[in-house]
């Protein structure tokens, strides 16, 4: 915000997003493709000019990586914060790049870098403070009280006057002691006056900080509050808020410090009405519950004339297409495991209340159980009501629903088709072509993806014939493997936080999984070279290891909806993550034994190897960028697993015509 510019409060553009990006990652990536580079000269120039120094290089890297990435996850991401984080390394950089001029003549470069490493162990030394003042300029200026990363977020409190925000990864979630009286007192006294008879409810979701005090109002009832950040709770009870205590601390709330999802797949309570306030499903790890999945566990969980509350973004005024698909998506996915569905229109926000049922709504009979119950509300009445709940108002929003029903998609686990509905909605608060771009992207079939790749090989297998070239064969096995083996890695993530809900932490665990599948695949080429460098090895592992990730993510998908355990679904997301490292870390050596090798091929082999790396990470990117963005919301899980396993197919295909005699 301060770099940029950008307004405190103000949602970041697309484009500030991707200069962010570009510039906090893209100098440590230079520098780590160049330092390859220049190791590999090195290595190869000083000590082993083998064609397996490659491999071993590429070992040692991955080695260093999954340190890095174990350290990180388990060690400082819990006890250090973002600056002593970056002092360590920083620190620990430098100090090796001491002991490299530890035989280098010239004096001044030594004081240099000695200087240097001073000044990062007392930033180190005076991180705390650091700490405090990059917050103050962060926040301009505002009154932080309580700041904590966990393994889940990063919370931050503001306090002005006796009135607290509350920020969770950036975004404010909540308000105390003065809330949103509007959406608390319509989200939970519409249901609960429309089954009178609640005595258990389980909320999802936010909570904290009204929900469940209004809940509380109803004499009878059970509360049951699934919270998944344990920090957030302990952040909010540090408060001394009097309505944070008397909510959190009331002997009929019952707090599981889970995920909603994982509970009630493991849970055998049910309830009269369950609440899901969990925001717009911007991201899989919200998205996961809009999906007919969830809604069916739901439906499982609930008594016999039991409701399921949920709530979108809404207007009573126009509706855009960014409005009318969202909110076509959810519905035809409740509708698709409700047999009823009343929809609330609303200014701000819409209820969805889904029940097996049909529920009567009656104002005159509501208000009565209100008076009945004496609860005291502030918006809650008749006239009010029979304004909210005015047939007129919802005959308006499904009509205007209607068209957009006919061409929405069921929202699934494995075929998120809510994230781009809701990426669409999200980023037209501020840009006219960002949602347009999210929409042409939807309109890619998977025909045209299959013909294109099929057309890409035959077009490569006449080209590599005409000039009798098979190191750009070779290369292109490179670059397609870097474009399966990230297109595979960013699928585990996203099925991971789909499946788990949790990713902050295990981003780091799946990513040394990840690196520890390349060490492996790169030491058993390396062990294994003479016999696996040969265009017939190369040609199988093509096929194999795809063939065996598929296998194993399909496995995955089968556990998570049948026989649900989470340390098991675990395992086998880091056996997936491992799996796609190791067919790059298998294939890359081999590659770059085989180009070395050709006939064709006459550069020094430090370019060679500096050119394979580049072609791995370029399709690394291109992997990162389509499967994220294109393939999995338009195509599902599985046909983006199977797209990927057709190009690794096509790539075997073309390297098995190659001749033994061109190398």
């Amino acid at each position: 915000h301060v770099i940029l510019r950008v307004p405190f409060g103000e949602i970041l553009s697309f484009a500030n997003i991707l200069t962010i990006t570009v510039i906090s990652l893209a100098s440590v990536a230079i520098l780590d493709g160049t330092m390859f580079t220049i190791a590999f000269r090195l290595v190869t120039q000083t000590i082993d000019k083998k064609p397996s120094a490659m491999a071993k290089i590429y070992l040692i890297e991955s080695i260093g990586l999954i340190i890095g990435g174990l350290t990180f996850a388990f060690i400082m991401l819990s006890v250090f914060n973002a600056f002593q984080i970056a002092f360590i390394l920083s620190s620990a950089n430098i100090l090796a790049s001491l002991f490299l001029l530890k035989d280098n003549s010239r004096l001044l470069k030594k004081i240099i870098f000695s200087l240097v490493f001073l000044i990062s162990i007392t930033c180190l030394i005076f991180s705390g403070p650091i700490q405090k003042l990059t917050l103050k300029i962060q926040w301009h200026k505002k009154n932080i009280v309580a700041y904590e990363n966990s393994i889940f977020g990063n919370i931050a409190v503001s306090k002005e006057n006796n009135q607290y925000t509350i920020f969770y990864d950036g975004l404010p979630t909540l308000s105390l002691p003065a809330g949103d009286t509007f959406f608390i007192e319509d989200f939970i006294h519409i249901p609960l006056l429309l089954n009178p008879n609640a005595k258990s409810i389980l909320f999802i979701g936010q909570a904290a900080g009204g929900l469940i005090q209004e809940a509380l109002k109803y004499p009878e009832i059970e509360i049951t509050y699934c919270e998944i950040d344990p920090v957030f709770i302990k952040t909010l009870l540090t408060l001394k808020n009097k309505q944070i205590q008397k909510e959190l601390n009331n002997p009929r709330v019952h707090i599981q410090l889970t995920d909603g999802r994982s509970f009630i797949k493991t849970t055998d309570q049910k309830y009269d009405v369950i609440f899901v306030n969990v925001g717009l499903p911007t991201s899989l790890s919200i998205n996961r519950y809009y999906t007919q999945e969830f809604f069916t566990e739901i439906k499982r969980h609930l008594k016999p004339r039991g409701l399921a509350v949920f709530k979108t973004w809404g207007t009573l005024s126009y509706l855009s297409d960014e409005f009318l698909a969202m909110n076509a998506t959810i519905y035809k996915t409740l509708r698709a495991s409700f047999n009823y569905l009343e929809a609330i229109p609303g200014d701000g926000f819409n209820i969805f209340i889904a029940t097996g049922t049909k529920q009567k709504i009656d104002t005159a009979a509501m208000i009565g159980h209100c008076r009945n119950l004496n609860i005291q509300t502030s918006l809650i009445n008749l006239s009010y009501l029979n304004l909210r709940l005015d047939p007129s108002y919802q005959q308006w929003f499904f009509d205007s629903l209607k068209p957009e029903l006919e061409k929405a998609v069921i929202n699934q686990d494995l075929k998120p088709a809510g994230l781009y509905a809701a990426l669409r909605l999200y980023y037209a608060q501020f840009s006219i072509q960002i949602p347009s771009v999210f929409k042409s992207f939807s309109k890619i079939e998977p025909n045209h993806l299959i013909l294109l790749i099929l057309a890409l090989f035959v077009f490569l297998r006449w080209l590599s014939r005409s000039i009798k070239n098979t190191a750009m064969t070779l290369s292109i096995t490179a670059l397609t493997s870097g474009i399966f083996t990230m297109s595979t890695q960013v699928t585990v993530l996203l099925l991971f936080q789909s499946f788990l809900g949790i990713l902050f932490q295990w981003l780091a665990v799946l990513t040394t999984s990840f690196m520890a599948g390349i060490a492996a695949g790169t030491f058993l080429a390396n062990k294994k070279l003479k016999t696996l460098s040969s265009l017939k090895a190369l040609s199988l592992i093509e096929i194999l290891l795809p063939a065996g990730i598929t296998l194993l993510a399909l496995l995955t998908a089968y556990i998570f909806n049948n026989t649900y355990n989470p340390n098991t679904l675990k395992w086998l997301f880091s056996l997936l993550s491992f799996s796609a490292g190791g067919l790059i870390g298998l294939e890359i050596p081999i590659i770059f034994s085989l180009i070395t090798r050709s006939h064709s091929q006459s550069r020094p082999s430090h370019i060679s190897a500096g050119r394979l790396y580049c072609l791995d990470l370029t399709g690394a990117c291109i992997g990162a960028l389509i499967t994220p963005l294109i393939l999995i919301p338009n195509y599902g899980i599985i046909l983006t697993i199977l797209l990927m396993c057709l190009l690794k197919i096509s790539n075997s295909i073309n390297l098995s015509l190659l001749h033994k005699k061109d190398l």
